[in-house]
């Protein structure tokens, strides 16, 4: 069962079982594609670490399912509807994408109800209040548009107040794959990192978003741990990466 058919009720039970682990503002999340009934609570769990905090925008980065010649595509939702309710696209945050770099562009071909921003704004719409989302899809997993595609989000949301979600499948990842990602990010080895990702070694299916996750925290010289539990013989992304000399803000 999908989160998609839990009501608001159960995930704000699901989410009151857990207080927030980490004191320092998040500006990163990494969390599994989709969510569904075994792996809940471990989602409960990373989103509790929102609690008290307030985001005015919220970029969810997810890997596009197939082949298409424009590479960053965004779709131009004016809103996108969950069973919850109505969560408000930053259409000038999404031009301002597309104006930054040439493989951006306000395109549907990726879209599906079936993406991976409706199981993470569901949690969204539950431990945040009034924030705008923005919808980016990555193609192609060639380091030169992964790091574009890092440097649009370092130029445009340095200062923002906002979020970023990164939707990884890792479904054949393990614990020592795992390890062997976390420490390339610890020793800044990016050029092995993303060897590591694109050869699929790392078990981590359509890895760009993950990659140009931790390529910003680097940029945004955040602290980023990485964790994997196992719901059921299915491995489970999540993970953050924060700020290391500042308090979360709370409303």
């Amino acid at each position: 069962m999908s989160i998609t058919s839990f009501t608001k009720k159960q995930i704000l039970e699901g989410l009151a079982k857990y207080e927030p682990s980490i004191s320092n503002r998040l500006r990163i999340l990494y969390v599994q594609e989709h969510i569904d009934k075994n792996s809940f609570e471990h989602a409960c769990k990373l989103y509790s670490n929102l609690k008290g905090a307030s985001y005015d925008d919220v970029i969810i980065i997810e890997k596009f399912h197939g082949s298409h010649d424009k590479l960053l595509p965004l779709v131009s939702n004016t809103s996108f509807e969950t069973p919850i309710g109505t969560v408000e696209a930053n259409d000038v945050l999404r031009n301002d994408f597309c104006d930054e770099d040439d493989d951006f562009f306000l395109d549907d071909a990726g879209y599906r109800e079936d993406m991976a921003i409706y199981d993470q704004l569901m949690m969204l719409q539950c431990v945040l209040t009034d924030f705008k989302a923005v919808s980016i899809q990555v193609v192609d997993m060639r380091t030169s548009i992964i790091r574009e595609l890092t440097g649009a989000l370092a130029e445009l949301m340095r200062e923002r107040n906002g979020l970023v979600i990164i939707c990884a499948d890792a479904s054949e990842c393990d614990d020592q794959k795992l390890q062997s990602i976390q420490q390339a990010v610890d020793n800044r080895e990016h050029s092995r990192l993303m060897n590591y990702l694109n050869t699929g070694d790392a078990g981590i299916n359509g890895a760009g978003p993950l990659a140009a996750g931790i390529l910003l925290a680097d940029n945004w010289e955040l602290e980023t741990k990485l964790g994997i539990s196992d719901v059921k013989g299915s491995p489970f992304l999540s993970g953050y990466s924060c700020l290391t000399k500042y308090e979360k803000a709370t409303v």
